[in-house]
């Protein structure tokens, strides 16, 4: 099966369910400045960016080094995201809609949002958890598999996080009387995360 099949559906299902970077952009869209959740999202983006670098030089090293140490990598990623899946699952009925914050000006909400974004250790291990899933040493270069890989996860979480931050207020309105939704999107999210790595490690 091509890995982007696998790829682009895990994409959205991972940057469409409600997180801390979320949460932050929501944080930033509930306040009085106009198009503060965006230039949240702004931020995060170019974090995650960096974030695919680092993997790229990292993990190419260890890839193209030892066919073992690529194996035990893609099982220990495909692990962490089962138990994503279960934490997901786990804390879907605890779901509340964040508090809104004091955002200052453009260029502070999107500093905030590319130190939160560079600074979290959970996005760093993300990162190297779920990317060599779905590399394929003997189809090119693994650097720049990596690199596209990475590039479509950032396109795709700026473009959900810039959603969100965009109607971050309509949101809040609808989301305030529709907990189960919210319950709902969370516990789906987290099933497929979960059917997602049991079938990347199953391979």
């Amino acid at each position: 099966m091509d890995p982007w099949l696998l790829f682009i559906p895990a994409c959205l299902a991972l940057n469409l369910t409600p997180g801390p970077d979320i949460f932050f952009v929501l944080s930033q869209a509930f306040s009085e400045r106009r198009y503060a959740g965006l230039w949240a999202a702004l931020g995060l983006g170019l974090s995650y960016l960096g974030h695919t670098l680092l993997a790229v030089v990292g993990l190419s090293a260890l890839i193209m080094q030892s066919a073992i140490i690529f194996s035990v990598i893609k099982y220990l990623g495909a692990a962490y995201l089962v138990y994503l899946g279960w934490m997901s699952l786990r804390t879907a009925a605890t779901f509340h809609l964040p508090q809104a914050q004091s955002s200052g000006n453009r260029r502070q909400i999107f500093y905030r949002g590319l130190m939160i974004g560079l600074l979290n250790p959970k996005v760093i291990l993300f990162f190297l958890a779920f990317l060599p899933q779905f590399i394929r040493p003997d189809s090119g270069s693994v650097p720049m598999q990596l690199l596209a890989l990475g590039g479509v996860f950032t396109l795709t979480a700026t473009l959900c996080n810039g959603a969100y931050g965009l109607l971050g207020q309509q949101l809040k309105r609808g989301l305030q009387g529709q907990k189960r939704a919210s319950v709902m999107m969370n516990r789906l999210s987290g099933i497929i995360m979960m059917a997602l790595g049991i079938r990347l490690i199953m391979r």
